[in-house]
């Protein structure tokens, strides 16, 4: 499977990942549901980020992260040890710091002369960042939290996608 291929897979998978968060949220999802989609989210991020090491692509570490994150959540949800409250308090710590990454990468596009790329990864990290600490400041933010992050989710992949058609990446 190609480059653009790859990219054009992720940024499908992205966008409807974001969009289920965002139309169930984090609180009213089945443990089953939130494991399953945990589990492949995982699965798929890991993946791309070995794809990414192996290709000497900079930064492959947030993905990286973000993916061993997911596959704990989802075995820990299988298994019934945390509660999904538990769960989706430390998923957003992480949110918070993959948001930091996406953010330093933003910055790392720029300073590569990629304009476009950089600019979008700059916002999405720092919305992802400002989201975040709403989220653990604002007891009342908490109700549309998970529309946020799916709505960024799903605008992340939409880049993603439209970056690999424009690029031929």
């Amino acid at each position: 499977m190609s480059e653009k291929n790859k990219t054009l897979v992720s940024g499908i998978f992205l966008i409807v990942m974001g969009i289920l968060i965002a139309i169930f949220g984090g609180q009213a999802v089945l443990d089953v549901y939130f494991g399953i989609v945990s589990l492949v989210a995982g699965i798929c991020l890991v993946a791309m980020g070995i794809y990414a090491m192996s290709k000497k692509q900079p930064l492959p570490a947030p993905t990286l992260t973000l993916g061993c994150v997911l596959l704990a959540v989802g075995v820990t949800l299988f298994t019934d040890f945390l509660s999904v409250g538990v769960l989706i308090n430390f998923l957003v710590v992480v949110i918070l710091g993959a948001g930091a990454g996406i953010l330093t990468y933003g910055i790392y596009l720029l300073v590569k002369k990629q304009t476009v790329p950089g600019l979008m990864n700059l916002v999405l990290g720092l919305v992802a960042i400002v989201v975040s600490v709403l989220y653990i400041a604002v007891p009342d933010f908490r109700s549309v939290f998970w529309i946020i992050v799916g709505v960024l989710i799903a605008v992340y992949g939409l880049v993603e996608f439209i970056y690999a058609i424009k690029e031929g990446k």
